[in-house]
């Protein structure tokens, strides 16, 4: 159930802009929301989605949009959690009649606890976390909880790649892993085709610089197949657009 931030957030989102179903307005927040926490990347087409959705809103109305981002970011203060999928779900936002249900944050937590096991994390390279139906990012936020419980630095050792089908989950699960500062890519695309619409990796991910690790295990595999006399080609190095792995398997991995 919604606690009373959540039930805060519901509340002034229902009553923010009475000519627009809150279904509509939320969906909006969540575009301006994501904008708002993507600005550093300086994409014209972000900032054009969000002017476009802002100039439907007064100025009173923009200040309400802004209160419930800071509701947010004092839930995820008070208690890391899955607060977007809490309201999303008890909101009745969700797409009940395409089978959209959450996963409730206690479930996600103790199936972390059971798939990361107690095996320790990897050394020496980048442990990595995929959910190809991420929904509001509840599971990969367990996951991030489950390593900090256990000493793992996640914010500069683990990357976290979500992915879903709809935007507003892919919206959700970028802003509450951002706030969180977790080191992420969120993909809002087709688990199954492949076909992408867009992706944005969060502040965590440049902070964890994590480009340049992922590049220096690239060519550290090439150099163990060469010492190993597997014929290795290293590639030069160039910037990369940030990419989903192309392994069939890795769509398989909840973890």
């Amino acid at each position: 159930m919604l606690d009373q931030r959540g039930k805060e957030f519901v509340k002034l989102l229902e009553n923010l802009k009475p000519s627009k179903h809150s279904y509509e307005v939320f969906s909006d927040w969540l575009v301006m929301a994501a904008a708002t926490l993507y600005a550093w990347k300086k994409d014209q087409a972000v900032e054009d989605e969000y002017n476009n959705i802002a100039k439907q809103y007064t100025k009173e109305e923009i200040e309400k949009h802004a209160h419930l981002l800071a509701l947010t970011v004092d839930a995820l203060e008070k208690k890391e959690q899955d607060f977007l999928g809490e309201v999303f779900t008890f909101g009745g936002y969700t797409n009940d009649r395409n089978g959209q249900f959450f996963t409730p944050y206690n479930i996600s937590k103790m199936m972390a606890d059971m798939i990361i096991g107690a095996n320790g994390f990897p050394e020496n390279r980048v442990c990595r976390i995929n959910d190809p139906t991420c929904g509001a990012g509840g599971m990969l936020i367990a996951s991030a909880m489950v390593m900090k419980e256990r000493e793992f630095d996640y914010q500069h050792n683990a990357l976290f790649i979500g992915q879903d089908i709809d935007a507003r989950c892919a919206r959700m699960a970028f802003i509450q892993l951002s706030l969180l500062g977790v080191p992420a890519v969120i993909y809002c695309m087709n688990t199954l085709s492949m076909q992408t619409f867009w992706h944005r990796e969060t502040i965590g991910y440049h902070l964890a610089d994590m480009d340049f690790r992922l590049r220096m295990e690239k060519i550290l595999e090439k150099v163990r197949e060469m010492e190993n006399g597997v014929p290795a080609q290293i590639e030069e190095e160039r910037p990369v657009e940030i990419k989903l792995p192309k392994r069939e398997a890795i769509q398989q991995e909840l973890f």
